[in-house]
């Protein structure tokens, strides 16, 4: 399946996505292009290349921070006891239509080189996911992603695994 990425749109046709999921359907339908367009977060959205509008899959980005005594320690061996900066992905999800096509993987690696590029223009110790399930939990994990000490649904991936991953 050949796949685009691209920051949502009017252009896209919001209402016939469905994850089985109604709070991350409601977000994309309500929320997704308004916050975009305000600032809040960035919403990316994977089509394929012969079907534009027809959004399979969705994630959205927004910057934040993490409280140094939330990670493992020898994740934050030899750093300020500061917060610390974060990309956090809100939400991710996949159209039951498209499930079975790596789309899920395609758009956390998505995410992932778009965390490396932000990394570049402001601080970026780590990113953040926030498992809304244990399926959601076990999809991260399968990728390194780790738990906070004191979220257990909060895991996390420290940018240079990431960098690392993927060079």
């Amino acid at each position: 399946m050949d796949l685009i990425f691209e920051e949502i749109s009017r252009q896209h046709d919001r209402s016939s996505f469905d994850c089985g999921t109604p709070p991350l359907n409601d977000y994309l339908k309500k929320f997704a292009r308004q916050n975009n367009d305000d600032g809040i977060s960035v919403t990316i959205v994977a089509a394929e290349a012969s079907k534009p509008k027809t959004i399979l899959g969705y994630y959205s980005v927004s910057s934040g921070q993490i409280e140094f005594e939330s990670m493992p320690p020898a994740s934050v061996k030899g750093i300020p006891k500061y917060p610390i900066p974060i990309m956090r992905i809100g939400r991710l999800a996949t159209d039951v239509k498209a499930r079975g096509h790596g789309i899920g993987k395609e758009l956390l690696m998505d995410a992932l080189h778009r965390a490396i590029e932000a990394s570049k223009l402001l601080g970026v110790y780590a990113v953040v996911v926030d498992a809304k399930d244990e399926t959601a939990k076990n999809f991260y994990k399968k990728y390194q992603f780790t738990e906070l000490l004191d979220k257990p649904m909060v895991l996390f991936i420290l940018m240079s695994t990431v960098k690392d991953a993927l060079r």
